[in-house]
């Protein structure tokens, strides 16, 4: 699935800055065009073994069925989310589903979105299933064990931005163009 309006924002661990690279990368244009973000959570066990410990975030455990799509409302809130919303998106979902679901749910996500929106997504497991107009992975150089569903990204990134590094964060920023024409929105690598 080709959804060229998209920038898909992935990373290597937890807390290597994805929601701080989607939320720059709003600031920066959320004047000159709608911007809708998306945050995917892949639940890959139906156990729900959580890896923010043995209390858990409470992010598998609180929806029922095999995918959910919620529209974030709380501006002031501290969830990544909302610190999209802050950052000038117009809506923003997040989405939880199951990894067999996850090409099942990215349909659904499309749907809600129209040609003339700029999309930014966070998400390593949506690169399995659709090809956006411009591949992020954030990554922290002193991190050194790598999320499984990091690596597929690798190959496709068009930048790898080392979040601690504001010098890797503003060549990715001005690295990315948007392009307007009748048939919607395109992102684009300006090299």
């Amino acid at each position: 699935m080709i959804i060229p309006n998209m920038l898909l924002v992935g990373s290597t661990a937890r807390n290597t800055g994805k929601t701080t690279f989607c939320a720059e990368f709003i600031k920066k244009w959320h004047e000159l065009y709608n911007i809708i973000g998306v945050k995917i959570t892949t639940i890959h066990d139906d156990n729900c073994l959580c890896h923010h410990g043995e209390n858990g975030c409470g992010a598998c455990t609180s929806f029922r069925g095999d995918y959910e799509i919620t529209e974030e409302d709380c501006v002031s809130g501290s969830k990544d989310t909302s610190s999209l919303l802050r950052a000038g998106a117009i809506k923003v979902y997040w989405v939880r589903a199951k990894k067999w679901r996850l090409a099942e749910t990215a349909e659904q996500i499309i749907a809600l979105i129209s040609k003339d929106v700029v999309v930014v997504c966070e998400s390593n497991s949506l690169s399995e299933y659709i090809s956006p107009g411009v591949t992020v992975i954030t990554h922290r150089s002193q991190i050194e064990d790598i999320k499984p569903s990091a690596l597929p990204m690798f190959e496709k990134a068009c930048f790898i931005v080392d979040i601690s590094e504001q010098e890797s964060l503003n060549t990715a920023l001005d690295g990315i163009g948007i392009e307007s024409s009748d048939d919607g929105i395109k992102l684009i690598v300006n090299r």
